[in-house]
């Protein structure tokens, strides 16, 4: 024998389960579509980069940071033709032809960009030409 409000209280337990699960699948896709970071900090006049492998077609944020005294310049070929966004002091920037930034000391910039090309990437400082640094980046049918 069933009382109706003790079948009412399954009903709503039932739902909130599904709700739950829902959102918990929903956060998964999000977390799996993040965005992937790599941390650059120029230092000594070099590149010292931080980053975990890279994959193509997930929206990929880099970092860069000047520690140094002097004035240097981030930039790479692998922002070419695509759509990329720089934001360095309050001002962001985006267009097809972006190939990096300028960082005073102690400054930083934060370039935003979904790469579709696989392969080594090469970056470097205009100002003192001796400073490169790479990027790898792995098809997702290589990890």
């Amino acid at each position: 024998m069933t009382i109706g409000g003790y079948r009412v209280q399954w009903r709503r337990l039932g739902m909130v389960v599904t709700m739950v699960c829902l959102a918990w699948m929903h956060g998964a896709a999000l977390q799996a579509q993040s965005e992937q970071v790599v941390e650059v900090t120029i230092k000594d006049f070099r590149f010292v980069t931080k980053q975990s492998p890279l994959r193509l077609g997930y929206p990929t944020v880099i970092r860069v940071r000047n520690e140094d005294a002097e004035r240097h310049d981030f930039s790479s070929t692998m922002f070419e033709g695509i759509p990329t966004q720089i934001e360095k002091d309050g001002v962001i920037v985006y267009g097809r032809g972006v190939g990096g930034a300028f960082l005073d000391p102690k400054q930083d910039a934060t370039i935003r960009f979904d790469m579709t090309r696989p392969g080594r990437h090469v970056f470097r400082c205009s100002i003192h030409p001796t400073m490169t640094g790479e990027l790898l980046l792995l098809s997702a049918e290589a990890v």
